[in-house]
């Protein structure tokens, strides 16, 4: 696809809504207002791997600041196997995440 055709102004947004969404279900477009980039349009699948690199991205360094040295082997299993419980469900929110990698690993709270 020509980079051209990645982009809209917002007239033409307004006049090809329905077309511009089914635009984004298979490339991203961005929106130009007053000669400017003001928005992206992207498919709600994209914005779900979106959503869960961020998700990642923040349990990840949480988990990274955690020493090591006062982590048993038992609550390090019971986080990993947490994380993979995770990553097959994908239905845990940033608050869930959050939660899990600032309190104790208690399976029963999530």
């Amino acid at each position: 696809m020509l980079l051209q055709n990645k982009f809209i102004s917002t007239s033409e947004l307004q006049q090809n809504v329905s077309k511009t969404i089914d635009k984004a279900k298979v490339n991203d477009v961005i929106v130009i207002r007053n000669n400017k980039l003001e928005a992206a349009i992207i498919s709600i699948e994209k914005y779900n791997e979106f959503l869960e690199y961020v998700e990642w991205k923040n349990l990840s360094e949480k988990l990274d600041n955690i020493l090591t040295e006062y982590v048993s082997e038992i609550e390090a299993n019971e986080v990993m196997q947490l994380m993979e419980k995770a990553r097959k469900e994908e239905r845990y929110t940033i608050e869930d995440i959050e939660k899990l990698a600032d309190s104790g690993v208690d399976t029963d709270e999530l």
